[in-house]
């Protein structure tokens, strides 16, 4: 019973002392987080373009934020410049599972396109 309580006691410490969001809940990005995250971006982009595309710019980042999935999930909400220069606002997503073939999946959310989902090697 005792050990129950100490464990109790451990947990109720943990949570209230710990990340506020909670463990594995997604973190906003901001300076030095959210320029290695564009980084990140950029150079899927840059693998997919060197593919079958979609062939897409950053402009300039809305909104990053990461989780910690069975991998690594990033979330952008990004100005993208097509191949046309045109720039749309879409939502982007990056689940990198570095362990598998073809480990990273890119979502693109566009609107009044269909979504697209493309992988490419890590």
């Amino acid at each position: 019973m005792f050990v129950a309580k100490i464990l109790l006691v451990c947990a109720a410490v943990a949570l209230v002392s710990g990340n506020p969001q909670g463990f594995g809940a997604p973190r906003e990005l901001t300076g030095d987080d959210l320029e290695q995250s564009r980084a990140n971006l950029e150079s899927s982009l840059t693998k997919l373009a060197a593919g079958s595309g979609p062939y897409y710019r950053v402009s300039r980042i809305l909104s990053a934020s990461t989780q910690v999935v069975t991998g690594t999930l990033n979330r952008y909400k990004v100005e993208l410049i097509d191949t046309n220069n045109e720039t749309k606002v879409c939502d982007v997503e990056i689940w990198s599972r570095t362990w598998l073939p073809n480990g990273v999946e890119v979502t693109f959310d566009c609107p009044n396109e269909a979504k697209e989902v493309r992988n490419h090697s890590a």
